[in-house]
């Protein structure tokens, strides 16, 4: 492994920031126009960034913390989850698993027209604690919430009627499978794949990253595009992110380390194309790695923890963000990209192969 100062971008500075914000970024979503960005924050504010010049042209108050948000109908609408919290939820030493199981949060989402900021729907309410975390289908019909509360609500996002589903634990990420009718949910304790359907449980495991891997809880997961495999992040006891085999649901090949020891691994996420992967962490950096090897293949550091991290429309930078309260833009270094594009022709090749 290379020398974390000799790894592309390690020296690089963001090509431009978003500063707005006063407290720590929670969310960051693309419009798929490719020429603005959504934000959510811990100050109770939504806001819209145009990327060509760094202005924000549209900001929300709300009235209670802001932990996720996703965009639909094409990027004319934003869900965002707001709710209540605990009393010490912005302390370093806050711990949900302290939380009481019978002391309610008030929590609920909201659909936003983006032009004119109007509620379009809600209060979406359901859930008893904070949704931390929010998914949109890939055909845009379902929106799936997920809280401390440790259930899943799905949503039909043309009647916004409800169904839930109840994993047992807390719950720090859900994400769409490409497979129709399958959901990836990461909870405190393992992680759980979904048939939506027959809201079935199809399977159940954990990572083992670390001998301590028992003590660890999963804090992002995402697939694979052809969604051959499932990817996953650890927290501050086994900062590893580990890829597993779909058709069998047992760990392909080695964890995949260069997160600093002890720092949680807060969110993951694949490009377009399927052949980069992002992950922010609470080692202050964000880091790229080649999908198909599991290999780091560059860093962009942070002045302090990063909490999500997202790759523009075009593929050709990334978006992240947390605790420095902005977001920073980054050039994703030449050589990367091209060794990525010479990963995507050859997938290509090899399934146009398969075919014959």
């Amino acid at each position: 492994m290379k020398d974390d100062n000799q790894l592309p971008g390690s020296r690089q500075k963001p090509v431009k920031t978003f500063e707005g914000h006063k407290d720590n970024i929670l969310s960051i979503a693309t419009f798929p126009d490719g020429k603005r960005i959504a934000t959510a924050s811990l100050d109770k504010t939504i806001r819209i960034w145009r990327l060509e010049d760094g202005a924000e042209t549209m900001k929300w108050v709300v009235k209670q913390y802001v932990c996720a948000l996703v965009l639909l109908e094409n990027g004319k609408q934003v869900v965002s989850a707001e709710g209540e919290a605990p009393d010490s939820f912005e302390e370093d030493e806050f711990d949900e698993d302290d939380l009481d199981p019978n002391h309610v949060l008030n929590s609920q989402s909201w659909v936003r027209d983006v032009e004119s900021g109007r509620v379009v729907a809600g209060p979406l309410e359901g859930h008893t604690s904070l949704v931390i975390t929010l998914d949109m289908s890939p055909d845009g019909k379902m929106l799936a919430s997920g809280s401390w509360d440790s259930t899943v609500i799905l949503w039909d996002t043309s009647t916004w009627q409800r169904k839930a589903i109840l994993c047992g634990s807390s719950i720090y990420c859900i994400r769409f499978s490409p497979t129709p009718g399958q959901l990836g949910v990461a909870t405190v304790e393992d992680i759980q794949i979904w048939d939506l359907d027959r809201r079935e449980r199809l399977a159940q495991f954990k990572p083992k990253g670390h001998q301590d891997f028992n003590a660890t809880r999963n804090l992002g997961l995402t697939w694979a595009r052809d969604g051959a495999h499932l990817i996953s992040a650890g927290s501050n006891k086994d900062p590893a992110i580990c890829s597993w085999d779909t058709s069998t649901w047992k760990q392909a090949g080695d964890p995949w380390f260069g997160h600093d020891e002890n720092c949680g691994i807060n969110h993951i996420i694949s490009n377009q194309t399927g052949t980069l992967l992002a992950s922010a962490c609470d080692d202050c950096t964000v880091r790229l790695w080649r999908f198909h090897t599991g290999t780091e293949v560059a860093q962009f550091k942070h002045s302090d923890s990063v909490t999500r991290v997202t790759f523009s429309v075009d593929g050709r930078s990334i978006f992240s963000g947390g605790w420095d309260k902005k977001i920073s833009q980054w050039e994703i270094p030449e050589d990367v990209l091209a060794a990525a594009e010479s990963d995507y022709l050859a997938s290509a090749k090899n399934k146009t192969m398969c075919v014959f």
